[in-house]
């Protein structure tokens, strides 16, 4: 498929649009922050029949897929259809995102129509990145069933070798080995790339950095800012835009030499390495490598 998106806890009601918006989290629900040029999904409760648009700071927002309900056991249970959009290229605040205080300023409204009826505004802030390293359980894979596996592990983050094939346990990574892992969310590029469309290859503006964490099962972790020139913190070989893609981004980068005493992955060690993506935001994953001996 050629859609690829970051699930988002947004639920509108398909019903009689303008009533019921909810988001998952601990405290009431605030914004949820989005870059410019990034794939969500909005989750809108039955079967929706119709026209679905959007718009966010009145641009229009790309319907990149409408993906029907499916049937969900046991029940009752809520059956919901899953509208992949993106959100524009120009979406952002009047101040430029170089400004500390720029994320904080601008407040914006996500709002998704069915026919012609528009649904509830969403909240959202705009920041220069908002990064999610997709997994294979995204929902607009076709496998991805957009919920955590049943056995309580990790759904598998989308890192291929070179040839295309999934990094794995059976299939792991080697240190000095170039990898590609997939994300959204990186934000601007340069030259921009048009909203809607399938990408060319156009790097970031965002400068991003990694950290790699040899530890069994870790968590992600924000990587240090990246410097302005080479050669000072580990950043990939290139971030950017996947060709023929819309909204999707790639990471390029070589995993380094695992340390001696490296465990291998196994029922209890899921990972061994966990790579972060960061620039404002930051996500990671974890991998298998094969170790030293």
């Amino acid at each position: 498929m050629k859609t690829l998106s970051a699930i988002l806890a947004l639920t509108l009601s398909s019903t009689a649009f303008g009533q019921t918006v909810a988001t998952m989290g601990y405290l009431y629900p605030g914004p949820v922050p989005v870059a410019p040029g990034q794939l969500i999904t909005v989750f809108l409760t039955g079967s929706v029949q119709g026209n679905v648009t959007a718009t966010v700071q009145n641009l229009n927002a790309p319907v990149i897929e409408v993906r029907a309900p499916q049937s969900c056991s046991p029940t009752p249970c809520t059956s919901t259809t899953a509208v992949t959009i993106q959100i524009p290229y120009a979406f952002g605040p009047s101040c430029i995102f170089t400004n500390p205080s720029c994320n904080l300023a601008v407040v914006s409204q996500l709002i998704v129509s069915v026919n012609g009826v528009a649904g509830t505004p969403f909240n959202v802030t705009p920041q220069a990145d908002s990064v999610h390293i997709l997994t294979a359980c995204d929902t607009v894979l076709q496998s991805g069933s957009g919920m955590a596996q049943p056995n309580g592990l990790p759904c598998a983050p989308l890192l291929t070798h070179a040839n295309g094939s999934m990094v794995s346990a059976a299939s792991p990574a080697v240190g000095g080995e170039a990898l590609v892992a997939y994300a959204v969310g990186l934000g601007l590029t340069n030259p921009r790339v048009p909203t809607g469309q399938p990408a060319f290859a156009a790097p970031t503006t965002e400068l991003y950095s990694l950290d790699f964490n040899f530890r069994p099962n870790a968590l992600p972790t924000k990587p240090p800012a990246a410097a302005p020139f080479p050669g000072t913190l580990l950043i990939p070989q290139y971030a950017g835009t996947t060709p023929g893609y819309i909204g999707l981004y790639q990471v390029n980068f070589v995993v380094p030499q695992p340390p001696a005493g490296t465990p291998a992955c196994s029922s209890t060690v899921i990972s061994n390495l966990t790579i972060s993506v960061g620039a404002t935001s930051f996500d990671g994953a974890g991998i298998c490598v094969m170790p030293t001996n």
